[in-house]
């Protein structure tokens, strides 16, 4: 009787976890934006921290046509469908800034500094993540909205 009842047990286990794994991605829509905002924070402390070691300029621009961000011309990571991301960067003087690039990158210094900006991750119906770039110290911080 009780090897019959585990049996019972472990059959509706198996059949409730078939059912439910599946749909647990989207129990958490947030964690994805989440987890791409942490992404892009690490790339851009990356970033600075070759900018420093190099003693040369490092820069993220933002590629909207092609969803993704470029580094020295390929595209390094792309972000998801469904998540959407503006970049508000710093003023630079008109003798630091790059005519080829525009206004849609994120510019980190030999020195540590950067133009500082603000870069704007928000997915559809969900709240969102500002990282935001110090342009004094280059510090990289991830806010939620």
């Amino acid at each position: 009787m009780t090897l019959l009842e585990l049996l019972v047990v472990l059959v509706i286990a198996s059949l409730m976890l078939t059912l439910v794994a599946p749909n647990i991605g989207n129990v958490l829509p947030g964690s994805e934006l989440k987890a791409f905002a942490r992404q892009s924070a690490a790339l851009l402390r990356e970033l600075r921290s070759e900018a420093v070691s190099r003693s040369q300029v490092e820069q993220l621009v933002l590629d909207t046509e092609a969803r993704g961000y470029r580094d020295n011309g390929e595209v390094v990571v792309s972000w998801p469908d469904d998540i959407s991301v503006e970049l508000s960067p710093g003023e630079l003087p008109a003798f630091m800034r790059n005519p080829f690039v525009g206004d849609k990158a994120l510019m980190f210094f030999p020195d540590g500094s950067s133009n500082g900006g603000r870069l704007s991750l928000a997915l559809e119906g969900n709240g969102g993540y500002v990282i935001e770039v110090d342009a004094l110290s280059g510090r990289i911080s991830i806010d939620e909205r």
